[in-house]
């Protein structure tokens, strides 16, 4: 069995092990403000913003998956497994930016627009015609995850137009950046 420890033991007197109980619990009973408590995300909610584009998104989720590298890597993880449209394997390194990436059922391939330099073309081409992915994900270590609905594909294509400049269009030629479809 083991022993109990009492942690009032370094008080000098009784009064003062009361004081400190009564201003520890004190501390314990103030009611938090709801604007300022940090959500916490479960399972649930991360299967829910894989899973269906439809649901209306968790408060602070989008944030935490910004945030905090954990609950990121387990959104990464839950896609490799719910995502049928998933990278083959993630670049370690790479000299430059990525402008081709392979995966399951897809190659997207990332076009500078030739009438407006300002401009990039996401062309994301499916291998399956039967699967037709509804929302790309795009995990980036630094940026976060990215829930973006997809277009209807039109033979077999599917295309997005983004700012060259945008945070999406610099996570999708970073090489270290997964993407998933589904």
């Amino acid at each position: 069995m083991t022993d109990t420890k009492n942690y009032w033991m370094e008080a000098e007197s009784a009064s003062e092990a009361i004081f400190i109980a009564r201003e520890a619990l004190a501390t314990l009973q103030v009611e938090t403000d709801p604007s300022t408590a940090e959500a916490v995300s479960c399972f649930n909610d991360l299967y829910r913003y894989a899973t269906d584009p439809d649901a209306p998104v968790k408060s602070g989720l989008v944030q935490q998956l910004s945030t905090n590298p954990k609950l990121r890597n387990d959104m990464r993880i839950l896609l490799e497994r719910v995502a049928p449209l998933r990278p083959i394997s993630r670049a370690a390194a790479s000299s430059g930016s990525t402008t081709t990436r392979f995966g399951t059922g897809f190659q997207m391939t990332l076009r500078e627009s030739q009438a407006d330099h300002e401009q990039l073309y996401v062309i994301i081409k499916l291998q399956d015609l039967a699967c037709t992915p509804n929302t790309l994900f795009v995990i980036n270590d630094s940026e976060g995850c990215d829930r973006i609905p997809l277009p209807e594909p039109t033979d077999g294509t599917v295309q997005l137009l983004l700012g060259s400049n945008s945070t999406l269009a610099v996570s999708l030629r970073d090489p270290k950046t997964d993407v998933f479809m589904r």
